[in-house]
């Protein structure tokens, strides 16, 4: 199989990726204690494992700094940015890049190898999205209706048929979703 654009998020029943401010908080609401019975952390560190490079926004990549520890190792994370970019914490690969989706997903497809590519934040998913670009949507929906917040399909301007594998049931009320992209068969 040749490498993938992926994308992996959790998300409120009702499309947020964030609420009202970039808040994440309600995305540890639900999250299940490390230790529970049959629940993988999600299926992250899987999915993770075939990812050579990553493709995210800048807010994105700011909320990261903020976390505890660097989530993705010595793998290439390639941040849209117009600015200068505060260094990743110590392990971390990050620099930054700018112009269209396609010439950003490129590069980081580059950067993967014969990995596939994690795209992450809200408007370069969007892009991908409105640009054919994604191959697979990952999403972890939460037993919460936020009702206010930064929407993940919000100013989509394209159709995206998808194929569901069959849902999965996790702790904390958490239902994952995958979807694959479906592509257009050329007319003969």
């Amino acid at each position: 199989m040749p490498p993938r654009v992926r994308v992996y998020l959790g998300c409120s029943l009702d499309g947020c990726i964030a609420g009202p401010g970039h808040d994440l908080s309600f995305l540890n609401e639900f999250t299940p204690a490390p230790d529970a019975p049959g629940d993988e952390g999600l299926g992250f560190d899987a999915f993770l494992s075939q990812v050579g490079a990553l493709l995210m926004g800048r807010r994105t990549y700011e909320v990261l700094l903020g976390f505890d520890a660097w989530p993705y190792g010595a793998r290439p994370v390639l941040v849209a940015t117009h600015r200068p970019l505060p260094p990743a914490p110590k392990g971390g690969n990050a620099r930054a890049v700018e112009g269209p989706i396609e010439e950003l997903l490129q590069q980081a497809r580059a950067a993967a190898g014969e990995r596939d590519v994690y795209l992450d934040g809200g408007d370069l998913v969007r892009q991908g999205l409105d640009a054919g670009l994604v191959d697979e949507l990952c999403l972890t929906f939460l037993p919460v209706i936020l009702g206010r917040g930064i929407r993940l399909w919000e100013g989509l301007q394209r159709r995206t048929d998808l194929q569901f594998e069959a849902p999965t049931r996790h702790g904390g009320g958490m239902v994952q979703v995958t979807g694959r992209v479906k592509r257009a068969v050329a007319p003969r």
